[in-house]
């Protein structure tokens, strides 16, 4: 049997009164008509007996209609008829939310108006009734957002404007008002008062909270790092250590081995895991997880730093039938260990390193479930990555979980940070919120990230360059040029799903128009002595590039999903030591991780990425420690393509990285030029020169013309094909017998 409130049997006897009320009404009625009829004159016996059968059922409908026009006039009544109207709304899983022009809306709102406003009498004198409670839904209440910004402070973030609230606020004796943003922030310590004294503004102000696990986290003594431990270090692997190094391996003993050391690309990350490695040696054996092309360069590391473990202990996993059960180190790539998975457990790794770690940010792949179950049986876990999530927030879960799987649940950590929420395709977690917390958050329990700028200040430069290819070679013809226009605009007016696949096609066609500009830019470039990378995404792409190379009698070396990982290393090598090997062409998939090309003082993008961090780690292949010279990263783009709205998407994606403290780099910073056209050069072959005095005027109209502006955007109109008359005559320098064919 359910229990009632106070609330709900005090309005079930007011109901009660009520009925009582107009029965007692209608019996005073009925009285006084048995009054009127006995004092009226008596009539005819005919009639009289006539009455009973012509008015007795009429009689017994009028006392039951009469009574219930009664009730339902009643104040009581209305009320609670309104409210229940209100609740089943309220209830209502899919409602849609009424705007505020609509009448329903405008309805409910005069509604809880009339409630609110009803006169609080004593009804039959009994008392004052108590206020009948309507959903939070309909009350024009402010909601107050709670999220912490620094270790020590946390900021309020109200709905709106109410001034009692803003009274409380300056009763807190740690208030700080930010006009930037127009928000008040209090130290932590104040942040029980101030709940307790908003409490006292319910309904009107909702007051939000910090998680428990957050607010404990933030209240616990900070963790010192003691770096009198690193002495029981291996003296060859500590000797290489810098002192940010030596850092962040105390931090990772700080977090007993369970942490993720996120340094930017270049900052000797393996160094650090392997050095927390040899602290907790005692728990070994040790496995690591990398890239395929990077295993070979693991091993090498480890015989380097390590030379007390023999050589036949540390085994690089390379196919299923190989036996592991002796190894002290095993290295290898995550496919491998997929498909390896029941033999590695066997093992029981004690402890375990994951390079590259934003490759496990799907937490339904199988690579990343099978991560997880060896990171359970694991007493140790390291994560290394320079960019953890490429590009949302919701990337770092499942690496956060397999540091410490206690900290929050999936719903809770996307609904705090991701801004998840329910709809009708299932629990959305793509968006963004509080990220200031999050960055907190990761410091303080997950990760530490050094920036080069932080820690090297000896280290090169590094400058960024966008390169707008000349148009009269991205558009050879008006039909090719009005195919990719009609794609820019369908993809303006697509969403969701649609809108994806018309930008990949529309991403493909970019690559093929852009080979042309592409390789006559990269002529020019190699007549500097300089060495240089060109990356690429597209095959068209990497193969009209080494086309062109072939052409030019430029030695290469390529690198792209097909390279066997035996070649990777001796291309590398090549690279770096032989100065007879000027470009390095790299697949932006297969290679932006876990290469170092230090010998390149140039970085040439001749397509771009949908992620800033997969271009980050790019940028890092040459500009990392060892680099002694000014690196330039060039970023060849063509208006009206691809290019422009995959830049802009990379602008988004950066800003909520940098938010959260997992992105450094801000793309947009570049200095913006144009690639050198070939207008200036072919203007005599358009046509013979006429030596009368309008086509004098003309011509030199036409030179102030060109003198005036260089941009790309005078040669939209231009058709080389057309307009020269003598193709052979612009190939006559020798530096261009090589390029002529391609060209053409």
């Amino acid at each position: 049997m359910s229990s009632c409130s106070a609330a709900e049997i005090a309005e079930k006897k007011r109901i009660a009164l009520e009925k009582l009320r107009a029965k007692k009404a209608n019996l005073a009625t009925a009285n006084n008509n048995k009054q009127i009829s006995a004092n009226q004159p008596k009539v005819a016996p005919n009639i009289i007996a006539a009455a009973p059968t012509t008015n007795t059922a009429p009689r017994i409908e009028n006392k039951a209609s009469s009574f219930l026009d009664a009730l339902k006039g009643s104040n009581i009544f209305k009320q609670r008829q309104e409210t229940q109207h209100l609740a089943r709304d309220a209830a209502h899983p899919y409602k849609r939310p009424a705007s505020l022009g609509d009448v329903g809306s405008f309805n409910k709102r005069k509604s809880v108006e009339a409630v609110n406003d009803k006169p609080s009498g004593p009804i039959l004198g009994l008392g004052q009734p108590q206020k009948t409670a309507v959903a939070s839904a309909f009350l024009n209440s402010v909601s107050c957002r709670v999220t912490m910004i620094s270790v020590a402070r946390f900021e309020v973030q109200p709905s709106g404007y109410h001034s009692k609230l803003i009274e409380v606020f300056k009763t807190i004796p740690s208030k700080s008002y930010d006009p930037t943003t127009r928000y008040w922030n209090f130290a932590l310590s104040d942040y029980k008062t101030l709940q307790e004294r908003v409490n006292n503004l319910k309904p009107d102000v909702v007051m939000g909270i910090i998680p428990k696990a957050v607010l404990n986290l933030c209240l616990a003594p900070p963790k010192q790092l003691d770096n009198s431990c690193l002495e029981s270090l291996e003296p060859t692997l500590a000797s290489k250590l810098m002192p940010f190094q030596r850092e962040g391996v105390s931090f990772a003993l700080s977090q007993n081995g369970r942490c993720m050391i996120c340094d930017e690309m270049g900052l000797g990350k393996t160094y650090q895991a392997i050095a927390v490695a040899d602290f907790y040696k005692e728990d070994w054996p040790l496995f690591i997880c990398t890239t395929a092309s990077t295993r070979d360069s693991w091993a090498n590391h480890i015989r380097q730093l390590l030379p007390y473990v023999p050589l036949h202990y540390i085994q690089v996993l390379n196919c299923n039938q190989q036996y592991i059960g002796d190894c002290k180190v095993l290295i290898t790539s995550y496919s491998m260990m997929e498909r390896n998975i029941q033999q590695i457990m066997n093992r029981k790794f004690g402890f375990l390193i994951f390079d590259e770690s934003h490759s496990l940010k799907n937490p339904k792949a199988k690579c990343t479930m099978v991560a997880d179950r060896l990171c359970q049986q694991a007493k140790h876990v390291l994560l290394l990555s320079g960019t953890p999530a490429l590009s949302k927030p919701v990337e770092l879960f499942s690496q956060l979980q397999m540091v410490d799987r206690k900290f929050m649940g999936f719903i809770d950590f996307t609904t705090r940070y991701c801004d998840g929420k329910q709809t009708n395709f299932g629990w959305d977690a793509n968006g963004q919120s509080n990220l200031k917390e999050l960055n907190v958050v990761l410091k303080l329990k997950f990760m530490i990230r050094r920036t080069k700028a932080e820690v090297l200040c000896d280290l090169s430069e590094k400058f960024r360059e966008t390169v707008v290819l000349d148009p009269a070679l991205v558009w050879p013809s008006d039909e090719i040029k009005e195919s990719l226009d009609s794609v820019s605009k369908t993809l303006q007016c697509s969403k969701g799903h649609e809108r994806e696949q018309i930008l990949l096609r529309f991403y493909a066609q970019t690559a093929e128009v852009k080979t042309k500009a592409v390789c006559a830019y990269l002529k020019q470039q190699v007549k500097e002595p300089k060495k240089f990378i060109v990356f690429a995404h597209h095959r068209v792409m990497m193969d009209a590039i080494c086309e062109c190379l072939d052409k030019l009698k430029v030695k290469y070396i390529r690198i792209d999903g097909n390279t066997r990982k035996h070649d990777r290393g001796e291309f590398i090598d090549t690279f770096q030591k032989k100065q007879s090997c000027k470009v390095a062409v790299l697949s932006l998939g297969a290679c932006n991780s876990g290469i170092t090309l230090t010998a390149a003082e140039l970085i040439i993008f001749a397509e771009l990425t949908w992620n800033p961090s997969t271009l980050a780690q790019a940028e890092s292949r040459a500009h990392r420690i060892g680099q002694q010279n000014p690196v330039t990263c060039r970023y060849l783009m063509a208006s009206k393509t691809a290019d422009d709205h995959i830049w802009n998407m990379l602008k988004v994606k950066q800003d909520v990285l940098n938010k959260a403290g997992i992105f450094c780099e801000d793309l947009q910073d570049a200095t913006h030029t144009s690639a050198p056209t070939t207008s200036n050069k072919i203007d005599k072959y358009y046509t013979p020169i006429k030596t009368s005095n309008t086509d004098t005027a003309q011509q030199a109209s036409s030179t102030t013309i060109h003198k005036q502006s260089n941009s790309p955007s005078s040669l939209l109109g231009l058709d080389i094909s057309k307009e020269i008359e003598n193709i052979e005559d612009f190939f006559q320098d020798e530096d261009d017998e090589a390029f002529k064919d391609i060209l053409c």
